[in-house]
């Protein structure tokens, strides 16, 4: 089932101008279909609309043409937005952005508490949401003493109490460093695996983009490659050409072929890559 769908979308930021004239269309003619319960990561170089894909998907922005339909419902609908909004929660590149309160468990009750849930319902979902990214240990505790992947932890928590059916994560490791990265990451793959919370992953990083189901590339507001890890980034020059660095044991497993070892081109990872050249070694003795 087809849980996010675009139809035909271009969208262009307008200028500041009298005129609203569009500088320059950011997505372009694009149709994608997401389904329910998908990992999907989107890959693109800084500028080439991957962060506008993220918004067009929430209702932040609405296309110029074309439909973005959320569950069948036209985003542009704004008597929908509210369930819309629902139904897919956004995290984003800073914690900071994204925390209002003074305290981590007050925090994560912002957002439930502005759809105007129960209370009690409230407290079971705050606690639930805390334990479900390893932050429930710090719910008295204030955010500014955080390292970064707990803030973004705590950010995830808040969207989680607010029970999306779908979270949007829009370069949420950018400003973080290996340990936070790793921790965000895990927290994005048990939402989808253990909850079947359909997440939408928005990275340059190729080691969390072969951690996804589904690898969506971007250039210059298009979709050039759409499949499995495997199935996307056996295309290293493709890859090149739209200025984006592969799995570096993808890189090697390349330059090895080139030399004229006999190896499949879809490794993505250095494990799979020593055990294949251990059995051709294997082989010849």
């Amino acid at each position: 089932m087809n849980f996010i769908e675009f139809q035909n979308v271009t969208f262009g930021y307008t200028d500041d101008s009298e005129t609203q004239q569009i500088e320059e269309n950011v997505i372009e003619n694009m149709n994608l279909k997401i389904e329910k319960g998908d990992f999907v990561a989107v890959l693109g170089h800084n500028g080439c609309g991957k962060s506008t894909l993220a918004k067009l998907c929430n209702a932040i922005v609405v296309p110029q043409s074309g439909r973005v339909l959320i569950e069948g419902i036209d985003t542009a609908d704004e008597d929908k937005l509210y369930d819309i909004r629902r139904k897919v929660g956004m995290v984003f590149q800073n914690p900071d952005n994204q925390i209002v309160a003074t305290i981590v468990e007050d925090d994560v009750a912002f957002g439930p508490e502005n759809l105007g849930v129960d209370p009690k319902e409230i407290r079971v979902r705050v606690d639930e949401a805390l334990k479900s990214v390893g932050m429930y240990d710090f719910r008295h505790f204030e955010p500014h003493k955080l390292s970064g992947g707990q803030k973004q932890r705590v950010a995830i928590a808040g969207i989680i109490a607010m029970k999306p059916q779908c979270i949007v994560f829009d370069e949420p490791t950018a400003m973080l460093d290996p340990r936070g990265r790793r921790e965000v990451m895990k927290t994005a793959k048990m939402l989808n695996e253990e909850y079947g919370i359909t997440v939408i992953f928005i990275t340059h990083y190729m080691d969390e983009a072969v951690k996804a189901k589904r690898v969506i590339v971007m250039d210059e507001g298009r979709i050039i490659l759409d499949g499995t890890p495997k199935e996307v980034f056996v295309n290293v020059d493709t890859l090149k050409k739209a200025k984006l660095d592969v799995p570096e044991a993808t890189e090697l497993t390349h330059l090895l072929i080139k030399d004229g070892i006999n190896l499949n081109k879809d490794i993505l990872d250095i494990d799979e890559l020593l055990e294949a050249v251990v059995n051709i070694m294997e082989a010849k003795n």
